[in-house]
């Protein structure tokens, strides 16, 4: 056990103890983490890493904290709320960064997640006098008196009523249909493929237009461009008070008859009926289907920004607040620089302070790869990697000290020359007395820390045991650990065979890219081969890849892409798939069984059961997700929110079926032994093991586990699942598509490897490879080395961040990217050498 940090020295105890910890997947694990270090927490994909660092020791910390505010929040912290832990000794206050817990509501920005908005806010409503535009013109809406009266933060937070533009509500603009995008051939007949919102009978509009044609003896199989524009007018805009009478026969369900209806009404028009139908969407999916016909058009009044004239008006350093949330972080740094230098006596009392910590925020996006975004940007447009790091800047951001600090794979979606910051940063706040722990998969990362809890031997129920608690040359000893393979640097390679590409390949081409700040006039990539887009973060590998999945998509549905002029090359393909990171559900009810349709044979097997058929019972009974079987108190969730009033809603677990999430009467249904509760408890790997039939459910399963997730729940909660979890479950059910299609279709993934242990990687790579062998293609933008050297195409993307990236600066096979001078070019070359990635001429430790 190593001395204790100077900072912990006089502390009445210096180790966390965690005696008989249970939490999912650990057996019985008792283990003393030294305080004041930097601890790594190791292991393979599902040893049980996380469910020790946060569902046992963070979890704890949280409820204790909570049941010290008030006896109103104890009455719900019963034991089996509780991590399933004998005792904790030692434990204080924790911070965590939990990446299965990314917040991407359309609300949140960079600068509201780093907490940078309520900085700026104060600033700006405290120190500037308010002034009107130099050129009022600019902004008509902008008037001298708006200044009247005092400011508040809310005046600068576009969702409130004192900051919103009072003709946007804080919008910013609305989505209008486009006739660009209700007519994208116009050198085609209207119905026969000129435009995709006639191709297909999307609203009740459909049966006047040719009831209009015929009235205005006009004819629809002559090409729209060619078409009267009276009458091209009156199809997207209407004919106002004119009613059109039309008459359409409709078949009847049995074929054997027919009905007419008719109707006499006024057109709408196509423009005005996209929009009607898209503000009555009831869901997010349902809205989807109709935005490929509109665009966001910026509100008149507030420019687009979506802020009140206050906001608009007053400058501070020269800049409006608007304003300053669309320039970069490296800009907000010149400009908060800029501020600090001209704040007078009066000014300086109340904005060095906010300065101050304001500058250091900005500083750890910088060091943490992020200078490039926007304040602006908002979190559904983030990757997984940028979102965590965003959210690790708002927990380090404050100068706190004997805080234990624990931060779930930060390193996830990092370039190597960002993680030395990433380092450095843990480091810093190990001196500054508190306690790191890390969990993290990167063997060079773990190597800089003070002390290692490594997990294992094997995922679920193959782990759960530390096998190593002590230094990082304690682990490298050991030959039973996976990580310890690593840190002595004798862990496999990734082992893929490259498919060759030749120039007479076919290739998919990309014309007029523009995303972000990504743009290309023309970018191919080559047809049935595994592309790896690279670059430093934020160089624009996300950009590309989501341009390249919606342009694809357009060009498959003839219909027109904002971010892409033209996609060609795609005869034979038939299908688009985008295997992101984005959380499967927002509720305990979706989970992996329902997710891969796995649960819905599941549910089959069991209403064929004698006892479910003596009950007259069908396979909707065993849903948890309608009224039948399924406890009613807690109506199938297992648990039940409770609303703590001041404090954020707690999920506890039923009192009337202890978390089983069916009554009593389901429960005594059983199939090969197991009721439906037991079946959602088994792993993907046992699952696989007890239902070797029917076929379909066996490949499902199968699928799961071939992409390293034979150690999740089949009932394990969406929420709980990390976004690389949710990713790689999207990726099981690409292959299955991918295999059962008669087409080639097209799987772009963000960072697949994000987040898994390097002996992990080799599955994700061989998964893609099946997709390949059944005639796809699939594109990452990966910042993994060793999954960039075994791609067959490389397009490494930069030369730098933000404005300064979004360029291909070098293409081809990683051998020729390699020879490029790139910073993944210098990565590959020293990969390829065998030398460590990052800099080992610097030792970090003390």
């Amino acid at each position: 056990m190593p001395a204790p940090h100077a900072a912990g020295a006089g502390k009445t105890r210096d180790t966390i103890d965690v005696v008989g910890a249970r939490t999912n997947n650990l057996r019985d694990v008792s283990v003393s983490i030294p305080k004041g270090r930097l601890v790594a927490f190791t292991g393979v994909s599902g040893s049980g890493k996380t469910s020790l660092a946060i569902d046992t020791l963070h979890s704890e910390a949280q409820l204790r904290y909570l049941e010290g505010l008030s006896p109103f929040v104890r009455q719900y912290i019963t034991q089996r709320n509780r991590p399933k832990v004998d005792r904790i000794l030692g434990l204080g206050a924790t911070l965590a960064v939990d990446q299965r817990r990314l917040n991407r509501n359309p609300r949140s920005t960079v600068a509201t997640i780093t907490g940078i908005d309520g900085h700026l806010g104060l600033l700006y409503s405290r120190l500037p006098r308010i002034a009107p535009d130099p050129d009022p013109a600019a902004d008509p809406a902008a008037d001298p008196a708006a200044g009247a009266g005092p400011l508040t933060t809310a005046h600068f937070d576009r969702h409130t009523p004192e900051g919103s533009c009072p003709d946007c509500h804080g919008a910013g603009g609305r989505w209008q249909a486009q006739e660009d995008l209700v007519v994208t051939r116009p050198d085609l007949p209207l119905f026969e493929g000129a435009s995709p919102w006639y191709a297909k009978w999307r609203s009740g509009e459909h049966m006047f237009v040719p009831a209009l044609a015929a009235k205005r003896g006009v004819d629809l199989g002559r090409p729209w461009q060619s078409l009267p524009a009276a009458f091209q007018h009156e199809v997207l805009y209407g004919t106002g008070e004119e009613a059109v009478e039309a008459t359409v026969d409709i078949p009847n369900k049995n074929q054997t008859a027919r009905m007419t209806y008719t109707s006499s009404q006024p057109l709408r028009g196509a423009i005005a009926e996209v929009e009607r139908v898209f503000v009555n969407a009831q869901t997010a999916d349902a809205k989807q289907r109709y935005l490929p016909y509109m665009r966001k058009q910026a509100c008149g009044t507030c420019h687009g920004s979506g802020f009140d004239r206050a906001a608009r008006s007053v400058r501070l350093g020269g800049l409006t607040y608007p304003d300053l949330l669309d320039v970069d972080v490296r800009e907000v740094r010149r400009w908060a620089g800029h501020v600090a230098d001209s704040l007078d006596t009066r000014q300086r009392t109340l904005g060095e302070p906010l300065l101050q910590d304001l500058g250091r925020r900005l500083r750890l996006l910088d060091r943490l790869g992020l200078a490039h975004l926007q304040l602006s940007r908002s979190a559904a447009t983030l990757s997984g990697g940028e979102l965590q790091r965003t959210r690790l800047v708002a927990q380090l951001g404050t100068e706190l000290s004997d805080v234990i600090f624990v931060l779930d794979e930060p390193g996830a979606g990092l370039h190597p020359a960002d993680k030395k910051h990433l380092l450095d940063i843990a480091l810093e706040l190990r001196e500054a007395g508190n306690t790191v722990l890390l969990v993290e998969h990167d063997p060079e990362l773990i190597a800089r820390a003070d002390w290692i809890v490594d997990m294992g031997p094997g995922a679920g129920r193959l782990g759960g045991e530390v096998l190593v608690s002590g230094p990082p040359a304690l682990a490298a000893a050991d030959p039973a650990s996976a990580t310890g393979r690593y840190l002595a640097g004798n862990g496999p390679r990734l082992r893929r065979t490259p498919r060759p590409v030749r120039d007479d390949a076919g290739w998919v081409e990309l014309h007029g890219l523009r995303a972000h700040n990504a743009a290309a006039e023309l970018l191919r990539l080559p047809a049935g081969r595994l592309t790896c887009l690279t670059g430093v973060s934020g160089s624009g590998k996300s950009s590309v890849l989501g341009a390249l999945a919606a342009g694809v998509a357009a060009a498959l549905k003839d219909t027109a892409a904002d971010t892409v002029r033209e996609v060609t090359g795609l005869d034979g393909f038939g299908w688009v798939a985008v295997v992101d990171q984005e959380p499967l559900g927002r509720t305990p009810r979706s989970n992996p069984a329902t997710y891969s349709k796995a649960f819905d044979i599941v549910r089959k097997l069991f209403a064929a059961t004698d006892a479910a058929r003596a009950r007259g019972v069908d396979a909707s009974w065993f849903s948890f997700n309608t009224t039948g079987g399924r406890c009613e108190t807690c109506t199938g969730y297992g648990r039940r929110l409770v609303d703590m009033h001041f404090l954020p809603d707690m999920w506890v677990v039923c009192d009337t079926c202890d978390g089983r999430r069916y009554g009593p009467e389901a429960l005594e249904v059983t199939y090969l032994g197991l009721s439906v509760d037991q079946v959602l408890g088994l792993t993907v790997a046992e699952a696989g093991e007890v239902f070797t039939e029917p076929r379909q459910l066996a490949e499902t399963l199968a699928a799961l586990d071939r992409v390293g997730l034979g150690y999740l729940r089949l009932g394990q909660s969406a929420t709980e699942l990390s976004g690389g979890e949710a990713q790689r479950l999207k990726l099981a059910s690409a292959i299955q598509r991918g295999a059962a299609s008669r087409k080639a279709g097209l799987v772009v993934l963000d960072e697949p490897v994000s987040g898994l242990h390097p002996s992990d990687v080799q599955r994700v790579v061989d998964a893609l490879d099946m997709l390949l062998d059944s005639g796809n293609t699939v594109v990452v933008a990966e910042h993994d080395i060793p999954v960039a050297a075994s791609a067959d195409w490389v397009i490494d993307l930069g030369p730098g961040a933000g404005p300064n990236g979004g360029a291909v600066v070098a293409q081809g096979t990683p051998d020729t990217v390699a020879g490029a001078d790139t910073p993944t070019a210098g990565y590959l070359r020293r990969y390829a050498a065998g030398l460590p990635l990052l800099d080992a001429s610097k030792d970090t430790r003390r």
